[in-house]
């Protein structure tokens, strides 16, 4: 299966625990950005996020307006990596890609652990993100394909 972990695009200030922040200007161009990248990477592909808005923002720009994007609270920044684990075991599927847009720490734990089979932490970019193959979705069974960013102009 080809899985991108992918953090939410720039968020306002605030509390990280907070919910409720919306992107910001930069940040929903960031998130169109990724949206044409995806497009060009991955072709057609699945959608889960965090419910919260920054997550949940940022995965409707990657959908375009399609349809609303599913989410799941194993996905929220305090979830445990067995929960995301499960989440995307639920999820599996080795024909259709998935995308996957969270927040720190999770999002950097998860690429960790999934590549490295470790729970440690890893600094994430705004709506930056690594592209993995896996077999299955274990500790270290994942190898790194590329790093995705998006840098609006």
């Amino acid at each position: 299966m080809r899985l991108l972990i992918l953090r939410h695009a720039e968020a306002v200030p605030g509390a990280d625990h907070d919910p409720d922040r919306p992107l910001t200007s930069r940040g929903t161009l960031q998130a169109q950005a990724m949206c044409r990248q995806l497009q060009d990477v991955l072709g057609d592909y699945r959608l889960l996020c965090s419910p919260w808005m920054r997550a949940h923002t940022t995965a409707a720009q990657l959908m375009s307006g399609e349809h609303e994007p599913s989410s799941s609270v194993s996905l929220i920044p305090s979830a445990s990596l067995q929960a995301a684990a499960g989440l995307l075991e639920s999820q599996f599927d080795d024909q259709s890609p998935l995308v996957v847009v969270t927040h720190q720490p999770l999002c950097g734990r998860l690429i960790h652990w999934l590549t490295e089979g470790r729970d440690q932490g890893l600094l994430i970019a705004p709506c930056s993100g690594a592209l993995l193959e896996l077999d299955w979705p274990a500790a270290g069974m994942a190898r790194l394909v590329r790093w995705l960013d998006a840098n609006p102009t």
